[in-house]
């Protein structure tokens, strides 16, 4: 794409918000050059645009790599991943069409004159299961995906998601007043599988972050990674363990799921390529030397450069 491109799309994305759009669009691309391609579907109610951004621009730019930005959930087509050989997806499940009173659930919006005009937020699930089918075609073919932390969430409300992504998640802790344990806290991210080509060169490392407590569906001999809270704080689902395969959602029984949660994966799906992580709640967490490097390693196996 070139300058001048970028340029109109730019104009016309802010032309489409001022106009009062239900979405706008960021796109920032490299010259392709001949280079491998990335597509980045980025950022949503709780997870910054501009963490994850500028997060990643550090994994590309060091990598010399071109990566397409993109914000519009609802353009993921097999039209717009055909000129790109690695889909990244780094945003949640959630959209909110009725708005909400802050730009998160921890704002106070007792300040406002009227809160009591504005309806009940309610959350509705973005992914249709045509854009799942994209993803799951698209990886098939020969390409890779590359789906960090809170995407996870995604894969439990698309079977072709979650069929191609490999699993689901249950959550995280939020924070809990009563007992002062906070959603962000300290643990141990331990690299189980030392020879996988994601995984190489990378040590044991700790970091203070959301903890995905996950499901992983396929060949465990597949999981690269463990979180451990090393302070014994466990993880007790606020809901039943919906989105496990077979399962419906509200079955199962409630229990406390421990201390280590499975926080990374890698597997071959037909002819492509998928990865997982889960950390990644803030720029320290994602900057961390460990996991950058990880995260370099991931994009090169993706794109079958190693």
């Amino acid at each position: 794409m070139e300058k001048w491109d970028l340029l109109k799309n730019a104009g016309v994305a802010a032309a489409v918000g001022a106009l009062g759009g239900l979405e706008t669009q960021a796109v920032s691309q490299a010259p392709a050059g001949g280079k491998l391609r990335t597509l980045a579907l980025i950022g949503d109610r709780f997870h910054s645009y501009d963490y994850i951004r500028t997060s990643l621009d550090r994994v590309f730019n060091e990598l010399g790599l071109p990566v397409s930005y993109t914000t519009n959930y609802s353009d993921l087509s097999p039209g717009l991943l055909e000129s790109y050989q690695l889909f990244l997806c780094f945003r949640d499940n959630m959209i909110w069409p009725n708005g909400y009173l802050g730009p998160d659930t921890w704002t106070d919006a007792g300040f406002l004159e009227n809160p009591e005009d504005f309806p009940s937020e309610k959350p509705e699930n973005w992914i249709t299961e045509e854009q799942g089918e994209a993803v799951k075609d698209f990886v098939a073919a020969g390409n890779g995906f590359y789906s960090l932390h809170c995407n996870a969430l995604v894969s439990n409300s698309s079977k072709s998601y979650r069929d191609v992504q490999g699993g689901g998640v249950l959550y995280h802790p939020n924070p809990q007043p009563a007992t002062n344990y906070p959603a962000l806290r300290p643990f141990k991210v331990r690299v189980v599988n030392k020879e996988h080509p994601v995984t190489q060169g990378v040590e044991d490392f700790m970091v203070t972050d959301e903890q995905y407590f996950t499901i992983y569906d396929k060949d465990p001999k597949n999981i690269l990674l463990h979180g451990e809270n090393l302070d014994g704080l466990t993880f007790a689902p606020a809901y039943r363990e919906f989105g496990r395969r077979g399962q419906a959602a509200g079955e199962g029984a409630l229990h406390t799921l421990g201390t280590v949660s499975t926080s990374g994966w890698a597997h071959e799906y037909g002819k492509g390529r998928v990865v997982f992580t889960a950390m990644g709640g803030t720029i320290h967490s994602m900057w961390q030397p460990e996991h950058l490097k990880m995260q370099k390693n991931a994009v090169r196996w993706l794109l079958k450069m190693t």
